[in-house]
C-alpha cells in the first residue's frame, strides 16, 4: 500500500521502469527458452498490474472518491487508519500535529502498520480521523 506522496512518486517511477522493461523484452531471443521469456513477461505483467492497483487506490483516496472504508476485523484497522488519513487529505505531518507528536513517529507507526502503537493512541488517531465504528463485536463462546 502506498502511504504517502514520496512512496507514490517512487511507485510511479518504478511502474514506468517496468513498463519500459516489458516493451524491451526480446520475445524471440534465441538464447532463451520460450518458457523463460514467458516467465519474465508474466512476472513483469503481474508486478505492473499490482503497482497500477496500488497507484489507482492511492489516487481514489486522494481524490475523495472513497466514501467508506470497510474494516472486517481489528487486524484491518491499521490499514484503514492510513487510508482514512489519505482520504481526509492529511499528510503524515498534519496528522502528527493534530496528535501532538513528531512527523517521524507517524511515519514509524505507518511503516509498521501501527503494530507498535498503544490502544489509547490508536483510538485517539481514529477519533481525529473521524472514524465511526458502527458494528458490534461478536464473541464465539463455543
Amino acid at each position: 500500500m502506498i502511504k504517502n506522496e514520496r512512496q507514490y512518486k517512487i511507485t510511479k517511477a518504478k511502474l514506468e521502469d517496468l513498463e519500459t522493461a516489458l516493451t524491451a523484452i526480446d520475445r524471440h531471443d534465441p538464447l532463451l527458452h520460450p518458457r523463460q521469456i514467458l516467465g519474465r513477461v508474466n512476472s513483469l505483467e503481474r508486478t505492473i498490474r499490482d503497482l497500477r492497483t496500488e497507484i489507482d487506490e492511492y489516487d481514489r483516496l486522494k481524490n475523495g472518491e472513497v466514501a467508506e472504508i470497510e474494516v472486517k476485523s481489528l487486524a484491518e484497522l491499521p490499514i484503514a487508519l492510513i487510508k482514512a488519513r489519505i482520504a481526509k487529505g492529511l499528510t503524515q505531518k498534519q496528522l502528527a500535529e493534530r496528535i501532538g507528536i513528531q512527523e517521524q513517529q507517524v511515519q514509524r507507526y505507518e511503516a509498521a502498520d501501527y503494530d507498535t502503537i498503544s490502544f489509547d493512541r490508536l483510538i485517539t488517531i481514529a477519533q481525529i480521523l473521524g472514524i465511526d465504528f458502527e458494528r458490534s463485536a461478536s464473541l464465539a463462546l463455543h
